[in-house]
């Protein structure tokens, strides 16, 4: 038997998906099930050498890649080709360059690249690999190593509209890696493959050639059967699009059904339709009334027209976005919105009125800025490309390397021809700021009284507060200041890597390691979140400076205003056993969360909150550091911002209300 060791190394513990359908497709063969033995994949990340030593006489070697895990699928192939020079490796995955010109030079030790879809060819390459004298260049979708010099064969066949693919699950390729260490482990699951559309920025369209395949619909029924029984708390479906399929509708039934029979899965994590539809808004609606939604993507990525028309990407439009944004928000149904900072065309002007747009329309809750990374394949890293827009590129560390594993690295823009690199640190502390300050409740309510009543609008309010903040020698800005600092060091330093900034920064570890010291995920915005926990008085008085600065004067409503503002913040000493009872002069719950007119009165509110986040899944306690961290802002990934940092408006309870005759 011919032994085949598989790497599918990840930070997560995400199921060795890519592993189960390869094998699932591949044992259709009977050649392949007489003639190999598949090795338990490998998945934690580890030094590769503790890899290597449970490696032992390997035929052959796998490795699905990605930006996180490349380098190190590489330094393994490099040690296992040192024991066993026979070996062949095999390398596939998104990461595979389509173009692999000088590829071998910097990877000798890898023998055969799989591009694109990988079904088809892999077979043909275990069945090519059991002949006396095989031809692998007969085999398409492949490139050969021979002696360093690439040979690419013709692209190959993609699997037909109804995916021939039986289930890695109910075969139980995964029920090992289920069963091993704790429970915190995310299954994926894809019940469709392809992608109607060709976002330049992105390869997910490219590799799957934009034809939409679907898996077995009854096949898919009982994976969920298989999810349910063997306790998998959370699901992440990897399809491109869910919802585009009507069918999908049912298998959200089946979810839902599950967990009420079994208890599992808890929570479902969606690539939802990039043109959000009616059958998604209704799988929205029935996963969040059970408690198993994280969110609904509300897919932008930028608000410029001529931005998203440089990058080839759909736009719904932002009318029909805030009808669609109205419809969830009406339902109660969270919803979130991803913003790429740097591409191309885009300008600090056009970045920021977009962010301020989305609070125009409704949108409060959660946006996710994220930094334009050049992936290989995608269309916009094409040479051509780059000298259009003159995009400025640095590779950088994706994340800090533990001993014995390879740094990965991952190509960011820091720069374009619209947007030079000062605006682009402008617009990323922006970002950061507004995640903390509005998305994280410590001035939004502010923010939108000052907008709807005519007084500043949402850019002249946080445009001109962070300028403020990072002009001003106040120790409640100095986090803002520090997290400026932090991104031009990151652009200057080549070994600050981009996912674990804040780990290398000792001063800034000091003060968040007293909350979880054992924590990787935090973000610039997390960090300038707790700060400003720790500055509440004095941060409010400095922004009642700002205010009259620019001509507002801080009267008695605003007074009151800010101290509703700042007493719906979760704090570190909120009692949960006890709540937490206030008096304001003005219906602010009200006018806020239950679009009542204002009044001048007397009211009280009880705030009752005992546990947080999605699914009510973090406990609150007083004082305790941990618990508050994880209550007020959640777990780094997939990580959401609903449900965090303030009271809620359902936990909340109105005590007594003694209005005036005063409207405002």
């Amino acid at each position: 038997m011919n032994a085949i060791y598989f790497l599918s190394i990840n930070a997560i513990q995400f199921v060795p998906y890519a592993y189960g359908l390869l094998r699932s497709y591949a044992e259709e063969d009977p050649r392949i099930t007489t003639h190999y033995i598949w090795k338990e994949p490998f998945c934690r990340m580890e030094p590769a050498e503790t890899i290597v030593e449970q490696i032992v006489e390997p035929d052959i070697v796998c490795a699905s890649c990605y930006v996180w895990n490349h380098n190190q699928h590489a330094r393994i192939a490099e040690k296992v080709k040192e024991r066993y020079p026979h070996c062949t490796v095999i390398f596939g995955g998104p990461h595979v360059p389509e173009d692999p010109a000088s590829y071998f030079s910097e990877y000798p030790d890898v023998d055969v690249l799989v591009h694109g879809e990988g079904e088809i060819p892999f077979r043909r390459l275990l069945i090519e690999l059991l002949e006396a004298s095989p031809n692998l260049q007969k085999i398409e979708g492949l490139t050969l190593n021979q002696n360093h010099t690439p040979i690419k064969t013709p692209g190959s066949a993609q699997l037909p509209k109804n995916l021939p693919i039986p289930s890695p699950y109910l075969k139980g390729f995964f029920d090992h890696f289920l069963r091993e260490g704790d429970s915190a482990k995310i299954a994926l699951w894809e019940t469709n493959r392809g992608c109607p559309y060709a976002c330049s920025f992105c390869d997910w369209g490219v590799r799957t050639l934009n034809k939409l395949r679907r898996h077995d619909l009854e096949k898919t029924l009982r994976e969920i059967d298989y999810m349910g029984t063997h306790a998998v708390e959370d699901i992440y479906i990897s399809d491109c699009n869910f919802g585009i399929l009507q069918r999908d509708l049912l298998l959200a039934r089946k979810l839902v059904e599950s967990r009420k029979k079994y208890g599992y899965p808890k929570r479902v994590r969606i690539q939802f339709a990039k043109n959000s539809n009616d059958t998604v808004f209704k799988i929205s609606k029935l996963l969040h009334d059970n408690d198993m939604l994280w969110g609904t993507t509300l897919s932008m990525q930028s608000l410029d027209m001529n931005v998203l028309e440089a990058v080839n990407r759909r736009h719904i439009g932002i009318e029909n976005y805030k009808k669609l944004k109205d419809r969830y928000l009406e339902a109660g149904i969270p919803t979130y919105t991803e913003l790429i900072l740097g591409l191309p065309l885009e300008t600090r002007d056009s970045f920021i009125n977009g962010i301020c747009s989305l609070f125009d329309i409704g949108i409060h809750d959660d946006i996710r800025v994220f930094e334009l990374a050049l992936l290989p394949n995608a269309p916009i890293s094409r040479r051509e490309e780059r000298k259009r827009y003159d995009l400025q590129t640095k590779m950088k560390p994706l994340r800090l390397a533990d001993r014995g594993n390879a740094p990965e690295s991952v190509e960011l823009v820091f720069g374009t021809s619209t947007l030079p690199y000062e605006d682009w640190v402008y617009c990323f502390v922006f970002a950061e700021a507004v995640q903390a300050l509005h998305n994280g409740a410590y001035t939004r309510l502010l923010a939108i009284y000052l907008n709807d009543h005519h007084l500043l609008s949402y850019r002249a309010f946080y445009d001109n507060l962070l300028q403020f903040m990072l002009k001003t020698d106040a120790d409640c800005f100095a986090p803002f200041r520090r997290i400026e600092k932090l991104i031009r060091d990151f652009h200057d330093d080549p070994d600050m890597p981009q996912i674990n900034r804040l780990l290398t920064q000792p001063d800034i570890m000091e003060f968040l390691s007293a909350y979880n010291p054992r924590r990787k995920g935090w973000q610039p915005w997390t960090y300038l979140w707790l700060s400003l926990s720790e500055f509440l008085d004095a941060f409010y008085e400095t922004v009642c400076v700002f205010l009259n600065q620019h001509g507002i004067a801080t009267d008695d409503l605003l007074k009151d205003l800010i101290q509703y503002q700042k007493d719906i913040l979760i704090r570190l000493d909120y009692d949960p056993a006890s709540g937490k009872e206030v008096t304001y002069r003005w219906n602010w719950f009200e006018f806020f969360f239950e679009k009542e007119s204002l009044q001048e009165g007397e009211y009280t509110l009880r705030y009752t909150d005992t546990h947080m986040g999605p699914s009510h899944r973090y406990p609150l306690e007083k004082n305790h550091k941990k618990k508050f961290l994880d209550a007020a802002i959640g777990i780094s990934y997939p990580y959401t911002k609903f449900r965090h940092f303030f009271h809620q408006p359902d936990r909340t309870e109105k005590t007594r209300s003694f209005p005036s005759n005063r409207v405002r």
